[in-house]
């Protein structure tokens, strides 16, 4: 049995790496258009060595991560977790600035200390954690075979309990007063690409999730976990395919049977993509894209500098109109004049970073999509930005020895669906059911799919959740992976 993946995203590497866990015989072959593997999981690397995180940095659910690794047959040990205690400080455009604790009765106090509503945050932490047993195992750890499975009594009813009509910053409403602690337990929708003032409050279960388990790094940037699972995975015999466009996947009788790289075509049992839809959807033989709302755009800035920076590992700089800020984003589609301001400090936990007396400091601001660096530049955003890590950091300009940046249109040309940071944006016509789904397309068989796009949504245990529910799938549809006798792999 021989199996095609379209693109080396954490998807694809963790599916792979289960499969191969599985079943040690079977032949599988990942494609990837750029020169590593990682997709979204990558690294900037600096003149002087460096390197830092190039997309995600926050690491929740930490138990499902180890449990995912396990699974999937990788040691523990080649993962080191730290915990980042407190998990951030939330500093306002005001000058209130309070910090996130792991432990419930620290929060509780620090709550209660800075707003008055320390009865008010255990009452939501009780709720939520009812909440999200019940979220998790109903929508997020399961597939979905037709839009109408969700249309099931008990998933309705569960629907309305969970309020899911609702939006996350809506709901914060229920348990908080102050319009910063609303604020503080729903911006998390960011995490996904999602405006707080318009995603579902289902996916408002990821601050009380955060808060429970906490905020975790890996050791060597997140970005070390995708060059562990490929180290594993070539060890395990898969082949990659680095620097390989797929142009199209071959699809004949109603079965995807194939991937053309530079007009040679490379049969499979099977394929699955791993890509932001609708991407994915042009090169599949037959099929026409459909038409998704994509996720939230980002700016995002690197930075190597001379000595420590005093900064937490991480940090929300939010302005006081915080809901008119995310209006300007998303709904005006210009960007705000005191936007939202996220900066992660790794160097403060991790010296294998950066060379001895240096740091890096990557800093990310959610910014309307179809921005080019001459536009960041000539509208003065850049130069705002920096202006205020010099108010957070004084010297900070004088000691930066070098600077690199992402724009929204950067990722546009990496691949990323309209520049959007995390695949389609996470509405609720776009969620669960109403999701691209492990088997994409009912009409074409041994087609799989896999990624930030694919149910269940964005974040990297959640997309590894993706990964199992596409090794379930997979199996269900193919049934014994060996007793098929057209396998390529035995012509």
């Amino acid at each position: 049995m021989n199996i095609g993946f379209v693109g080396a995203g954490i998807g694809s590497l963790y599916a792979a790496l289960l499969l191969t866990h599985k079943y040690p015989s079977l032949q599988v072959t990942i494609y990837e258009k750029e020169a590593r593997v990682g997709g979204r999981l990558n690294y900037v690397e600096f003149d002087n060595g460096a390197r830092v995180d190039e997309g995600p940095t926050i690491v929740l659910l930490p138990s499902k991560l180890k449990q995912q690794l396990k699974q999937a047959g990788l040691p523990e040990t080649e993962v080191e977790l730290l915990e980042i205690d407190p998990l951030y400080r939330l500093r306002y455009e005001d000058g209130t600035a309070f910090y996130k604790y792991r432990d419930i009765e620290r929060q509780a106090e620090e709550v209660e200390r800075m707003f008055g509503e320390g009865d008010a945050f255990r009452g939501y932490m009780t709720q939520k954690r009812d909440e999200y047993q019940i979220g998790f195992e109903s929508f997020l750890d399961r597939g979905y075979k037709a839009k109408s499975d969700l249309f099931e009594p008990k998933l309705l009813l569960l629907l309305m309990r969970l309020k899911a009509y609702e939006t996350a910053h809506e709901n914060m409403k229920r348990f908080f007063k102050d319009e910063r602690l609303r604020v503080a337990y729903s911006l998390q929708t960011l995490y996904i690409g999602g405006n707080p003032y318009a995603t579902p409050s289902l996916y408002g279960l990821i601050p009380y999730r955060e808060q429970e388990e906490g905020v975790w790094y890996v050791k060597g940037g997140y970005f070390s976990l995708a060059t562990k699972l490929e180290q594993e995975l070539r060890r395990r015999g898969v082949q990659f395919n680095l620097n390989a466009r797929v142009e199209r996947v071959r699809v004949e009788n109603g079965r995807a049977n194939a991937v053309v790289v530079d007009g040679v075509t490379h049969p499979h049992d099977a394929v699955v993509v791993n890509g932001d839809f609708p991407l994915m959807e042009r090169l599949i033989d037959g099929v026409k894209p459909k038409a998704y709302e994509p996720s939230s755009a980002t700016l995002l800035l690197y930075f190597t500098v001379n000595g420590e920076i005093e900064l937490p590992v991480h940090q929300f700089d939010l302005p006081n109109d915080f809901a008119g800020s995310m209006r300007t984003i998303f709904e005006d589609g210009k960007l705000s004049e005191y936007p939202a301001m996220y900066t992660f400090n790794p160097s403060r936990v991790d010296r294998t970073l950066a060379p001895e007396g240096t740091s890096v400091l990557y800093v990310l601001v959610p910014v309307p999509r179809k921005l080019e660096r001459s536009d960041l530049e000539a509208n003065g955003t850049i130069d705002h930005l920096v202006g205020r890590l010099e108010t957070l950091v004084p010297g900070f300009s004088e000691r930066v020895t070098e600077m690199k940046l992402r724009t929204p249109m950067d990722a546009e040309r990496f691949g990323l669906f309209e520049g959007g940071s995390f695949g389609i944006a996470p509405k609720l016509s776009q969620s669960a059911a109403f999701k691209p789904q492990a088997r994409p397309y009912a009409h074409i068989e041994r087609l799989f799919a896999v990624g930030a796009s694919v149910h269940p949504c964005g974040g990297v245990p959640i997309v590894m959740i993706g990964s199992e529910l596409l090794v379930k799938r997979m199996e269900e549809e193919m049934e014994a992976f060996y007793d098929d006798t057209r396998s390529v792999s035995s012509m």
